[in-house]
């Protein structure tokens, strides 16, 4: 029996025992978007950081053994972009002419805190929309899944209970075989068997009630960023006219990549 455990916050899992678990971050709304772009662009390595001052540090240290230029510094703090970063927390920033071949530092106000509440897991994803059929392909083998949601300021967000559901849903549509019989197939009884807790089978139906059609998915980037701007994160991007990252963030599937976060690797002094 496969396991996948859905935390719609970060505290959520305070109590539970997660050091034997595959670990997925989610903060659709931007951080791992930004991250899993970043990477997409040809980004050296992404580090996120818990606070402004240990990621102006850390660039210090990089650079010296990297070289000048070699490292920005990006994120934000209620959705404004940090004074004296190079990047914002947008996914539209990291291209490729910017990122490619850097180390990029991210600190935000929900992202990064949900990636180092995982960091005691046994391997650390990160996802967004864009790359959700990237990592159901990366899961489909893994027996305990956590699946950790960043939220708004300690509030749980729609959109990345979205795709959490995501997740759930299509991990539930494996065959026996693990061929991925397509977005559109309904579950059978060939495919294996998951428990999952109570916010996994909220999270999934919540994806199926929205982009199921007679028990076959239907999802369009136009239907997510409509369901993206009327969710907690997507209004409060809509108030500081940074709609373009909402329809950035709804282009499901379009990268073909999983990043992976080794927090060990963090200078100890960070």
């Amino acid at each position: 029996m496969k396991t996948i455990n859905v935390y719609p916050l970060p505290s959520y899992a305070v109590n539970d025992d997660v050091t034997d678990f595959v670990a997925v971050v989610i903060d659709v709304l931007r951080a791992t978007t930004v991250v899993v772009s970043a990477f997409a662009s040809g980004a050296k390595d992404v580090i996120p950081m818990l606070e402004i001052e240990q990621a102006r540090q850390l660039k210090k240290i990089l650079e010296k053994k990297h070289g000048k230029g070699s490292v920005l510094l990006g994120g934000e703090r209620k959705g404004i972009p940090i004074e004296g970063f190079d990047l914002g927390n947008s996914p539209q920033l990291v291209t490729p002419e910017k990122i490619a071949g850097k180390i990029l530092i991210l600190t935000t106000t929900n992202g990064t805190v949900a990636i180092h509440a995982a960091k005691k897991t046994q391997h650390l994803y990160v996802a967004g929309l864009v790359n959700a059929h990237a990592v159901v392909e990366r899961l489909k083998n893994e027996k305990k899944i956590a699946i950790f949601c960043a939220g708004t300021d300690e509030h749980v967000t729609e959109e990345d209970l979205l795709l959490a559901g995501c997740l759930v849903s299509r991990l539930s549509r494996y065959s026996q075989h693990n061929q991925y019989t397509c977005p559109c197939s309904h579950p059978n009884q060939n495919q294996p068997q998951y428990q999952w807790n109570n916010h996994a089978e909220k999270a999934k139906q919540l994806w199926e009630n929205q982009f199921f059609i007679n028990n076959n998915e239907f999802v369009s980037e136009g239907l997510l960023v409509e369901f993206l701007r009327r969710s907690r994160g997507g209004k409060n991007l809509v108030e500081l006219s940074c709609d373009a990252d909402i329809v950035a963030a709804a282009k499901i599937d379009s990268i073909n990549l999983v990043p992976e976060i080794h927090l060990q690797n963090f200078p100890s002094t960070m």
